[in-house]
């Protein structure tokens, strides 16, 4: 992801941010405790006094000072463990909670860019800081099958648990994703469903409308800016999640095309996953596009058809 220096300090800011919030809540929790357990502060009190002691034993040459230290330390720690326990404390109440625990929200680990950093220069470039607040409504959790028919769950149980599989194997099997059918069978909830699992383990993920994919990506070309351009084009290639939402929304020429095809073999090249939803049949996707991306499709994806009634009609009509 290309950003300048201005725009990757600010998204350092909310890292600075955040652990500057961890440590306070640390502290006020710290604070509540000895409040409520006296007793602990005093063990703690107690674990200082014994480090600088063992310490001044060990300058002086005693070499069973550490040990001794380590010993008296993990039986006094045990002690406020309990005191913690016994009243009401969660084991970890004390730790500093951070919105990344792998990077302990610095941003990096040994030196390489976390996958939470990646993921917020996306967001960044992309401006695609809205879809977290659809991912929160739109994902497996909140799936429901009420409003379909009995023979439509049976079906799309089966289409659900194909969702589900692409989700739980990611990053351990390479599968592209085709979702195929007509306006308002719940085709972009079945893609958030899958991009919120896929985030929550941590891999990165652009989301494109159709129309907004190749959008940008011809303002960019034809606006004289190949260096953005190059720039943007090479995250889509490489994160490992791409979702073009919508295929067939835009209006189809030969740089769409050709953009079509760069993008779905350079991803296969790359073995990097795929999610395309479109309201096309068969017969309208290969008339549109190129055969050679027809074939790339119908080849490389897992078609998945929820072939039922309009969601959204019958929502609308329950919630009247």
């Amino acid at each position: 992801m290309t950003l300048s220096q201005m725009q990757y300090d600010e998204i350092m800011r909310t890292y600075e941010a955040r652990r500057e919030k961890a440590r306070h809540d640390a502290e006020e929790a710290k604070r509540k405790v000895r409040l409520a357990i006296p007793e602990y502060e005093q063990i703690e009190n107690m674990i200082t006094d014994l480090a600088m002691e063992s310490a001044a034993k060990a300058l002086d040459g005693d070499t069973q000072a550490v040990s001794s230290m380590k010993a008296g330390i993990r039986e006094l720690t045990a002690k406020q463990e309990k005191l913690l326990a016994d009243n009401g404390f969660a084991p970890d109440f004390l730790e500093e909670k951070y919105v990344c625990a792998d990077c302990k929200d610095t941003g990096y680990i040994d030196g390489q860019k976390c996958h939470c950093l990646k993921q917020a220069m996306i967001r960044y470039t992309y401006r695609q800081s809205n879809i977290e607040e659809i991912l929160k409504r739109e994902n497996f959790d909140t799936l429901s099958l009420d409003h379909y028919t009995d023979a439509e769950c049976e079906k799309m149980k089966g289409i659900i648990s194909s969702c589900r599989k692409f989700a739980d194997d990611f990053g351990q099997r390479y599968e592209n994703i085709l979702l195929l059918g007509n306006v308002g069978v719940g085709k972009t909830f079945l893609t958030n469903c899958m991009a919120k699992a896929v985030l929550d383990k941590g891999y990165s993920v652009i989301y494109f409308t159709s129309i907004r994919l190749f959008d940008t990506l011809s303002r960019e070309v034809f606006g004289h800016d190949e260096g953005s351009s190059a720039a943007n084009l090479h995250d889509i290639f490489t994160c490992d999640l791409l979702i073009i939402d919508d295929l067939g929304t835009e209006n189809v020429n030969s740089f769409v095309a050709s953009r079509l095809f760069d993008i779905i073999n350079e991803r296969d090249l790359r073995r990097r996953s795929t999610i395309i939803s479109t309201n096309l049949s068969f017969e309208e996707l290969d008339g549109r596009y190129s055969e050679r991306n027809f074939s790339r499709i119908f080849a490389n994806y897992h078609v998945l058809h929820p072939d039922i009634g309009d969601l959204r009609v019958r929502m609308r009509r329950a919630a009247q």
